[in-house]
């Protein structure tokens, strides 16, 4: 005999199934404005003439109506209030697609020539000794920068491929390692994907300091919470609580 517990496919008891039954009899129990009013009139239209309805209790339940109106209305306006919000930060996303953020977190970019990329480090307290170390995507360390001491807090900088730029000024490069063209240009590194590592001695102790890269925007899109999401090469999503810097565009 057939286990009716497992079988498939729609049941000829499913009509009788109490999950299945819809309270018909149902109503909405909510008392709404209308009948608030329609139910306050009726009242006052058959009260006692010899006891009549206190004028405190009839003031209440006017401020009690009152209160639940402003309540409804505040709600209504509060939920354009965070829709108009969200399609104007939206509006203001979409002039990103196609610049450069930098990303909290983020410890690789890509370098196109002709463009930048941007990074910004958390430096602490005396640290000293600062080396920024940039591998390409095999692996290997194509520059070990060195940047002295730097201040404590946030120390931005800009790479081409081949210059940087700290705080505001160039750093002093080797430029004898690099190729140049015919006209005695500096040929920068590869275009492609680079890691970025720095180091710096905090109290005679060598570190890791956190470092934070750039991105190029490919698009913006709306979540399904509401929330503004920033499309990056790679597949990689963010939001805008991710993004420490809004460079240059490209």
């Amino acid at each position: 005999m057939a286990d009716v517990n497992n079988v498939s496919g729609s049941s000829p008891l499913g009509q009788y199934d109490i999950g299945n039954k819809k309270d018909t009899n149902s109503k909405n129990e909510e008392l709404g404005r209308n009948e608030f009013l329609e139910l306050m009139i009726t009242q006052l239209q058959n009260q006692n003439p010899l006891d009549p309805q206190d004028n405190a209790e009839f003031v209440a339940q006017l401020a009690q109506f009152s209160t639940v109106e402003g309540i409804e209305n505040m709600s209504s306006s509060l939920e354009d209030m965070s829709a108009s919000f969200t399609s104007s930060q939206a509006l203001q996303a979409t002039a990103l697609v196609g610049g450069s953020v930098t990303v909290n977190g983020q410890d690789t970019s890509i370098l196109q020539h002709g463009d930048l990329v941007y990074g910004l480090i958390e430096m602490p307290s005396g640290a000293t000794n600062t080396t920024l170390r940039i591998k390409n995507a095999e692996g290997e360390t194509v520059e070990d920068v060195n940047l002295g001491t730097l201040p404590s807090g946030a120390v931005t900088f800009k790479w081409d491929g081949a210059n940087m730029e700290v705080n505001g000024v160039l750093v002093d490069i080797d430029y004898d390692k690099f190729e140049t063209d015919e006209d005695g240009n500096i040929i920068p590194h590869d275009q492609g994907e680079y890691s970025f590592d720095v180091y710096a001695s905090v109290g005679g102790v060598q570190e890791a300091i956190e470092i934070n890269l750039s991105s190029r925007v490919d698009s913006v899109t709306l979540g399904s919470a509401g929330e503004i999401q920033l499309n990056l090469p790679g597949g990689n999503v963010i939001t805008m609580d991710d993004v420490l810097q809004i460079n240059s565009a490209y």
